[in-house]
């Protein structure tokens, strides 16, 4: 298998567990032409007493590579195709975000697993360009990542809370 073809997986399954342990439905999206790798459904009980199906799309990026990506202490700048960041700018009635998995450069330290965990070593950051301008550039555009916007359970549960109250973005 390919190394892209294991980060991709790698971010699957990261991202599978946090809503699996948060209680999130997550499907993945076999064919993604307009850059969705997975929908995040949940069902919210809205002022006690009205039910709201909230959904969020996703698409996921994962490196490694301190060429595709610069750490810059509250941000993050990374290198995204320009059809991906022209595709997460288009308006939609089903909002998306960018989930961006950070994975150490030293490939053996990616996974580890004992008897008693299972330990993906990295950190998944989310960001939302629905509001941004298309870019003309034909390779990749430059996007800034705030390091406040990690993506865990706390942080999933929140986001399709504001889509079910109607305070996306």
């Amino acid at each position: 298998m390919q190394i892209t073809q294991i980060k991709e997986d790698i971010s699957i399954s990261y991202i599978s567990a946090l809503c699996a342990y948060a209680g999130i439905a997550y499907e993945v999206v076999r064919h993604d032409e307009d850059s969705t790798d997975g929908i995040l459904r949940k069902r919210f009980l809205l002022d006690g007493k009205r039910k709201f199906n909230a959904e969020l799309r996703i698409q996921l990026k994962c490196t490694s590579s301190p060429s595709q990506y610069t750490d810059n202490g509250d941000t993050l700048t990374y290198k995204l195709k320009a059809k991906n960041y022209n595709d997460l700018c288009l308006p939609a009635t089903t909002p998306i975000i960018l989930g961006l998995l950070i994975l150490p450069e030293d490939e053996n330290l990616w996974i580890n697993w004992t008897r008693e965990e299972l330990l993906i070593k990295g950190c998944m950051y989310w960001a939302e360009f629905s509001e941004e301008t298309e870019s003309e550039n034909k390779g990749t555009v430059n996007i800034k990542i705030n390091k406040k916007n990690v993506i865990n359970t706390e942080s999933l549960q929140n986001l399709l809370e504001r889509i079910a109250k109607e305070e996306w973005p």
